[in-house]
């Protein structure tokens, strides 16, 4: 694709374009071939293809800005050129999904709101490749735990509602209880509209029963990309991407604490996982939310740590165990979620110190397995009891950890890798 150049085009189209690599065509192709394959799923996979395809190009926005903004670019005209050179290079990659069935590009719409939260992920994350794994996360968050969640939550209301105790007053509430988990799955998804997958859901099933509820799905959905749009324009135009100006660090008034524990407290002031953490906690959303999403912010919190390169730690007089009483600290602050995530915390301690462990050997590996081992530990968050249990078992990969630490080599291992 480096070779296709089209003279009349603009730059910065042009630039995006040749931004696309050969394999990203190969998938493509091949997901095009299978599609008259898969039956039922193949409606939804237009939709899986254009958020991915949103979220690669946009994570690298910043990155393009930058090249263009050393020439005499303004800023909005940039934006809305980057922008409208995204869209157009996705709908020409949906358009063919139309030949098999039109419904598919349709829901394809809902992957547009993944354009503007690439950009905002891509203005918070200067690392494209960070970004990317930032974004993909968000992706499948969005797409899957919303809609499952609130699946859960009408099932669980309409057998309280029908006092549905046993498999005899399921069969005769049968009728009336998929009326009410049908009534309250729409109910929720209404403020549930930062969730393109919940917004899907309801609209593969209004056009299946002919409902014009479908209408309101898509209107919320890009109602919502409307507001990202302007919300990553707004940025744009007034920040300097990893600048904002924050208040002073909350250590300088806490004079009595150890150095050491005032550089923690530094530190989650400047952590993107300790200010998503409080902006979560102040947002109006279902608790259960709350506490899943910690399941994933406490572990990367413990990468967060590792990144920092431990030969220099190592230069002063702390010792090896500096990088686990830093995780333990940090975790401890992370406890101003208790009064909100309850039992979680316990959890998402275990798979934070569980993460820390295998991030001593591999922090690439670590950091993939956190949303597997998100999603696995996820129905213990509600559990006090489990909670504790994972509590007391978290002593194990944490006296591991500390025997690692006295072991290896941090010469080799650098805290880059």
């Amino acid at each position: 694709m480096s070779g296709v150049v089209w003279r009349g085009a603009y730059p910065v189209f042009k630039v995006e374009l040749l931004k696309l690599k050969w394999n990203v065509f190969l998938l493509y192709a091949v997901g095009l071939a299978l599609y008259p394959l898969l039956d039922g799923a193949r409606l939804v996979l237009p939709y899986f293809v254009a958020g991915f395809l949103f979220l690669m190009l946009s994570v690298g926005f910043w990155e393009t800005a930058q090249v263009f903004l050393s020439k005499p670019y303004r800023r909005l005209h940039l934006f809305f050129e980057l922008f409208l050179s995204h869209l157009l290079m996705v709908f020409l990659m949906i358009v063919p999904f139309a030949l098999f069935d039109v419904r598919s590009v349709v829901f394809a719409l809902f992957a547009i709101p993944f354009l503007p939260l690439g950009y905002l992920t891509s203005l918070a994350i200067k690392s494209p490749k960070k970004a990317m794994t930032a974004g993909i996360v968000i992706f499948l968050l969005l797409t899957f735990v919303p809609p499952g969640i609130i699946q859960l939550k009408a099932q669980e209301k309409a057998q309280s509602a029908l006092e549905i105790k046993s498999l005899e007053d399921y069969k005769a509430n049968k009728e009336e209880y998929g009326r009410l988990v049908t009534e309250l799955e729409r109910r929720y998804s209404n403020y549930a509209f930062l969730s393109p997958g919940a917004q899907l859901e309801l609209f593969a099933k209004d056009v299946e029963t002919g409902d014009s509820d479908a209408f309101l799905r898509l209107s919320i959905t890009l109602a919502t990309f409307l507001a990202l749009t302007s919300l990553a324009l707004f940025l744009f135009l007034r920040f300097e991407p990893g600048t904002f100006i924050k208040p002073s660090l909350p250590a300088l008034y806490i004079p009595f604490l150890p150095r050491w524990i005032e550089k923690e407290l530094a530190g989650l002031w400047a952590s993107r996982t300790f200010q998503t953490l409080i902006l979560l906690l102040i947002l109006p959303v279902d608790g259960i939310l709350k506490s899943f999403a910690l399941l994933f912010l406490l572990p990367l919190t413990s990468l967060e740590i590792l990144s920092e390169n431990p030969v220099l730690i190592l230069s002063k007089p702390v010792g090896r165990s500096y990088l686990l009483r830093r995780f333990l600290v940090t975790s401890l602050l992370f406890g101003v979620s208790i009064p909100v995530c309850r039992f979680s915390f316990g959890v998402a301690f275990f798979l934070a110190s569980l993460t820390f462990f295998i991030g001593l050997f591999t922090r690439k590996g670590a950091l993939i397995l956190i949303p597997v081992l998100a999603l696995l530990f996820a129905p213990a968050i509600s559990s006090a009891e489990a909670s504790l249990v994972l509590m007391v078992l978290s002593a194990i990969p944490l006296i591991l950890s500390a025997f690692r630490l006295s072991r290896m080599d941090f010469s080799a291992w650098g805290g880059a890798k």
